[in-house]
């Protein structure tokens, strides 16, 4: 293992992109040694663009793999290609970092971390949302009991996101955002969820293919429910986490901004601001999967949203789909 890690970028566009700014920032932890995008002339204009001529460019993982020396394969391209994009680094002794979700399938993710494992090979999930300043404080105050224990809870993700982009598929919203949001609340609450009843469908003006609005309710260890509303298909955006305590209630909240703040209501009395926001952290919240990634490859031993974590996160959102297509309350898969 080499300090800094040689790494392959898979996907140099888009958020890949603005990965590829964050890993130029920490030199001594991350050195990128080859960029693969769909052909090798998307990702050769990306490393034109920053000054990067020398840069290996290619069209293919697997060339890639063939001819750069690296530690790290980092994986950005569309989620579809996930699964064997990262069996392909594994098999040829890389670590792994790939953005969400894992894969479309809990039974190919299973496999996915059985393999890194096998291998004794890091695997990290980019489930970054968890960092964030106002999420990291929540779960604070929830492992601390600052206002007692959790009664119930409330999320609520109103997005206007009117095109499919890259993801054309089933189940759209749960996929692309709800993975995001189930890992949330898992890292929140710091308890595995048990069950779930859900319900999909999509307005008449809906574009996309599978369904863009996603209702249910989310049973969580030691009796404390969620009810959950996400869809892509809003007018507007509006973001809130609602927990409320024994003697308190705290949201996370947003609306026409993804930037959260933190707010708190005593019994019968208004919201008022916490004097926290999550643009008080001048940290990426991209960076702390990084560091966990990289104590990973150096130091071994477990990471946070490394694969086995994030299979959590993915049985949420295979009950929730069967949930949805079954009208029954659905058991979510356990995973240690």
């Amino acid at each position: 293992m080499t300090t800094p890690l040689r790494c392959i970028k898979v996907g140099v566009n888009g958020r890949g992109a603005g990965l590829i700014t964050l890993l130029a920032k920490h030199p001594e932890k991350f050195q990128v040694a080859a960029f693969v995008d769909a052909t090798p002339a998307i990702a050769k204009a990306e490393a034109e663009k920053r000054g990067l001529s020398a840069m290996p460019c290619f069209g293919s993982l697997p060339e890639a793999l063939k001819q750069v020396p690296a530690d790290a394969c980092i994986i950005t391209s569309p989620a579809k290609f996930h699964g064997e994009q990262i069996r392909a680094s594994l098999d040829a002794g890389l670590h792994v970092f790939c953005a969400k979700p894992m894969t479309y399938d809990l039974s190919e993710a299973e496999q996915l971390v059985a393999l890194a494992e096998k291998k004794q090979r890091c695997l990290v999930v980019d489930q970054q949302q968890q960092y964030l300043l106002t999420e990291r404080t929540l779960a604070e105050w929830v492992r601390t009991e600052k206002y007692g224990k959790v009664g119930f809870m409330e999320m609520r993700v109103h997005r206007y996101r009117p095109k499919m982009r890259a993801f054309t598929g089933d189940n759209p919203f749960i996929w692309e955002q709800g993975v995001h949001s189930f890992n949330s609340l898992l890292a929140i609450l710091g308890r595995p969820a048990l069950s779930v009843y859900a319900q999909q469908t999509k307005p008449h003006w809906s574009v996309y293919h599978g369904p863009t609005v996603s209702l249910g309710m989310i049973e969580f260890a030691g009796g404390i429910p969620c009810h959950y509303l996400g869809t892509f298909d809003s007018r507007t955006l509006t973001l809130e986490l609602r927990i409320d305590f024994e003697r308190a209630a705290a949201r996370c909240f947003a609306e026409n901004s993804w930037t959260k703040r933190l707010e708190v209501a005593l019994p019968g009395e208004d919201f008022k601001p916490a004097g926290v926001t999550d643009a008080d952290d001048p940290t990426p919240a991209e960076w702390f999967n990084f560091e966990a990634f990289y104590r990973g490859c150096t130091q071994g031993g477990r990471a946070t949203n490394d694969g086995r974590d994030n299979l959590r996160t993915l049985a949420v959102v295979d009950a929730f789909i069967r949930s949805s297509q079954s009208g029954q309350r659905e058991t979510v898969r356990q995973f240690e």
